[in-house]
């Protein structure tokens, strides 16, 4: 396992939080957070990171490039997705006021690896409508992008079957208060949703017909202390989460594997430990087989994990 800050803390924007990572075309990873005086201020800016991947399988990051500053408006909540062919999409909002629920939706693209971008497009006018985790592109050709609602704390999915010119939305109805849903898709075509709450548990949805619509959600065994999951499915089937293993701290910062799609999990792992956050992981599956995970490392950088399935099962 190998583990290295993307950066060092800017005296600029001393606080980073909320990374996503894809991988791009050529084997290259692109990381995007954001980062600011603190969460939600003005100055709150979306930057992106590009790692070259080396001949050795290692890879080194370059200079951070700030991509989007809203003059006198927080930008936030960064998620890249690679489409399949191989369009780069980076959905993000842009607060309209001084909280997360004035936030509006915009999604921008780039058709050479993130080198250049497209001016952002206003994707939704409903105020509070935010992405954290990474779309999926499905097995029957459809996108979905997930989503929640920043008022009323509940999931929504955006299912797209035109490559992302169009979206229609499937919202999950729920008593308990649900948000940032982490998506796998499972061999036999279910979805798979885990979800941050405030009920101390990760919650879990499934769907049936490719997010349009969901069962009722249930408490897993596993803690979330109201802070961000994410989920990836490794080629062999087998189920990777990182999560908090807490229900009050934003640390440790664990990964759990299954060894199959039973979610039979044991925690094996953990990335970080010791007092501060560390928080809101993105899992990624590169095309060779390694599991990434950048993090939020005590809201003053962003780090970035390398490990494979071995290490995961200590042999």
């Amino acid at each position: 396992m190998i583990k290295q800050d993307i950066f060092e803390q800017m005296p600029s924007h001393p606080m980073a939080h909320a990374s996503t990572l894809t991988e791009l075309p050529n084997g290259d990873l692109l990381c995007a957070f954001y980062a600011g005086a603190y969460e939600t201020a003005p100055d709150q800016a979306i930057f992106v990171a590009r790692a070259r991947k080396h001949g050795d399988g290692k890879y080194e990051w370059g200079e951070l490039r700030k991509l989007i500053d809203t003059p006198q408006k927080a930008d936030g909540n960064p998620v890249l997705f690679t489409s399949p062919d191989g369009t780069v999409w980076l959905f993000f909002v842009t607060l309209q006021g001084t909280g997360w629920t004035s936030s509006l939706l915009f999604a921008m693209k780039s058709s050479d690896e993130g080198r250049t971008w497209s001016d952002p497009q206003l994707l939704s006018a409903v105020q509070g409508t935010m992405p954290r985790t990474k779309p999926l592109a499905l097995s029957d050709g459809a996108w979905l992008l997930p989503l929640y609602d920043e008022l009323r704390w509940r999931p929504i999915f955006w299912r797209s079957e035109d490559k992302g010119q169009t979206w229609k939305e499937f919202v999950v109805q729920t008593r308990v208060r649900l948000i940032q849903p982490a998506v796998v898709e499972l061999s036999d075509g279910k979805l798979l949703a885990y979800c941050r709450s405030t009920a101390g548990r990760i919650f879990r949805l499934v769907s049936e017909d490719g997010g349009k619509h969901w069962s009722s959600p249930e408490p897993t065994d596993l803690p979330n202390p109201n802070s961000a999951v994410d989920l990836s499915r490794l080629p062999d089937g087998s189920l990777v989460l990182a999560f908090n293993d807490s229900v009050d701290k934003r640390t440790p910062l664990s990964i759990a594997y299954s060894s199959d799609e039973n979610e039979r999990w044991v925690v094996i792992r953990d990335l970080e430990v010791g007092e501060g956050e560390f928080s809101y992981p993105c899992l990624l599956v590169t095309s060779d087989g390694s599991i990434h995970c950048v993090y939020t490392y005590r809201r003053k950088t962003i780090r970035h994990a390398m490990f494979d399935k071995a290490w995961l099962l200590g042999v």
